[in-house]
């Protein structure tokens, strides 16, 4: 009995162990997010306010970004988190918010969601409107915010696994996820000098509660439950199964922490093997 007391206690000795030197690890490691309240973005910022990074979460609603600064100090008293405003619809509010940050060692570049039809070749107005919001001003959040970049820091940007494959179901939005793997590529020698690293981690669909009310809706068109219209939304993925947000959360941590000092220019799909390309 008393060897089973004492063997406990060393377990639960060495997991503290563990838990407070990763802790102590991303003390004073500042680490951005965009677009930090959506479902993606929050939980990225929940799993690395709980790694003890301090954290500067961004986003265009000012009342959205406070709420989340209280979750999360609420909870992780001994990290500082920091809001700021960044709307990719208004450059002008990057460049206020770059006056606003002190030194980074990270980036979570997450831009909106490409929006353009699907049926027909998009007018040059709609294709302007798209890359502005969704590429090139998400490009000027790391350039203006190039010097603020410490060395041998990780930039992660959000990107979606049409960017490996081309699904038919998603057209013209996919030339927008495939600038950002030719960019990529462009910033990992612009960064070079300073051993920073740039990853593209392209998701598939994620079952946030967004995409839940989407399938329920299909679900109740076509009078089946929810499980049923489930099975067949992911008949295509080997995994049959969609992705979390923490799934996402994960593998970003990962491309930010030392764990992955030699990951550099990758295009990195989570979509439960449903890209087939090579």
């Amino acid at each position: 009995m008393n060897m089973i007391k004492h063997c406990l206690i060393l377990i639960i000795f060495l997991v503290t162990t563990l838990h407070t030197h990763l802790y102590a690890h991303q003390a004073n490691r500042t680490i951005l997010i965009t677009a930090s309240t959506g479902a993606i973005g929050e939980a990225i910022s929940t799993l690395l306010a709980s790694e003890g990074y301090n954290l500067v979460i961004a986003g265009r609603n000012s009342n959205k970004l406070i709420t989340l600064q209280k979750k999360l100090q609420t909870k992780h008293k001994d990290i500082s988190v920091q809001t700021v405003i960044i709307d990719f619809s208004n450059i002008e509010s990057i460049e206020t918010a770059v006056n606003q940050v002190q030194q980074l060692h990270g980036i979570v570049l997450i831009g909106p969601r490409p929006s353009l039809k699907k049926e027909d070749i998009p007018s040059k107005e709609e294709w302007n409107k798209a890359f502005n919001e969704t590429f090139i001003n998400p490009l000027e959040v790391l350039r203006h915010f190039n010097p603020k970049i410490a060395d041998k820091s990780s930039i992660v940007i959000i990107s979606g696994n049409t960017s490996k494959n081309y699904f038919p179901q998603f057209p013209n939005t996919n030339v927008i996820r495939v600038a950002w793997v030719a960019e990529v590529k462009n910033l990992i020698y612009f960064f070079a000098k300073r051993h920073i690293r740039v990853n593209l981690v392209s998701p598939g669909i994620i079952l946030t509660e967004h995409h839940k009310k989407v399938i329920q809706q299909k679900a109740i068109t076509h009078n089946i439950s929810f499980k049923e219209q489930l099975t067949r939304e992911v008949s295509s993925i080997p995994l049959k199964t969609y992705g979390t947000t923490e799934d996402v959360a994960q593998l970003v941590s990962f491309l930010l922490s030392n764990k992955s000092k030699h990951l550099n220019g990758a295009n990195i799909t989570l979509d439960g093997g449903e890209a087939t390309s090579y």
